[in-house]
């Protein structure tokens, strides 16, 4: 029997190119929508699709291109959206529409755990509310996921917070809900392999739970060495400079965060990453230098 294909947008980026790993993993064929035609896509499994995945006529050139009928969906904010909501909203109508084009039999659209709780300052959420309400009246076959905080953006050294040696640094010391992106595409696998039992559902990815020493405490033990747990910022820079995601983290060290739970999620994925399990899973500190001692 030929493996089913699936197509993830914005393949190389910090959920992409892991959720095409989980999707690889769960024997999918994956195609990755990717701006580049040198990208590492094809030396992974995974066949690139050149193209630009906000792009309307880009979108309807893939899902011809590739023939697949299952379509992982990611919109960026931040990024492909320039800090715009609206753009981001009009990017993830166009792959909705898109599919629905295609005829896909499952999209899986990746929100953000509890975005309509959110303030109405942080901004970035916004879109991802209305992009459900949308996919929800489009008719289009779906499930959705909604991630926490990102244990990735523990190393993320384009947004100026590279892993180190002995330290990490995050937005908050508090106590806080973290899932792995591979997390993410594990769980995209389990509701693409039980279409029917997902259909029209969402789920909270949330992995593990705790404050920053904790983070600090699972580092050391892998690695060997003390680790110290840092604010990558104070908190008035962080409402300053930042302040979308301050009210972001607010939600989380006022009201303690998304109501999901890991236990809940591990239901799901038993084998979820706990922090521990996510710094030998990502393996390398910045600067490529073994984690593991």
């Amino acid at each position: 029997m030929a493996a089913e294909k699936v197509l993830v947008l914005n393949a190389t980026g910090k959920v992409g190119r892991n959720v095409c790993r989980a999707l690889l993993e769960a024997e999918f064929e994956v195609y990755g929508m990717t701006r580049s035609a040198s990208s590492p896509l094809e030396s992974q499994g995974v066949t690139p699709v050149v193209g630009n995945y906000t792009l309307r006529a880009d979108l309807d050139s893939a899902f011809k291109q590739t023939g697949a009928k299952k379509v992982f969906v990611i919109t960026d904010y931040f990024r492909a959206a320039k800090s715009n909501s609206d753009v981001e909203f009009q990017q993830g109508r166009d792959a909705v529409d898109a599919a629905k084009a295609a005829g896909v039999d499952h999209l899986i659209f990746m929100s953000v755990a509890d975005a309509e709780c959110f303030d109405k300052h942080t901004k970035h959420l916004k879109a991802k509310v209305a992009l459900e309400q949308y996919l929800r009246q489009s008719g289009v076959p779906f499930s959705i996921l909604r991630p926490c905080a990102f244990f990735e953006n523990l190393d993320d050294a384009a947004n100026f917070n590279p892993l180190k040696k002995g330290v990490v640094k995050f937005l908050t010391m508090h106590n806080c809900k973290y899932c792995a992106t591979y997390d993410i595409g594990r769980a995209a696998a389990i509701q693409l392999k039980n279409r029917q039992e997902w259909l029209g559902k969402s789920l909270d990815v949330i992995g593990w739970q705790g404050d920053l020493s904790e983070v600090a405490a699972a580092q050391s033990k892998v690695s060997g060495v003390p680790v110290k747990a840092k604010l990558a910022m104070p908190t008035f820079l962080r409402r300053l400079f930042l302040n979308d995601l301050h009210h972001m983290f607010l939600y989380y060290e006022v009201e303690k965060g998304p109501r999901g739970t890991p236990e809940a999620f591990k239901k799901i994925l038993p084998e979820a990453l706990s922090a521990e399990d996510w710094f030998r899973f990502h393996g390398r500190y910045a600067n490529g230098e073994k984690i593991a001692s």
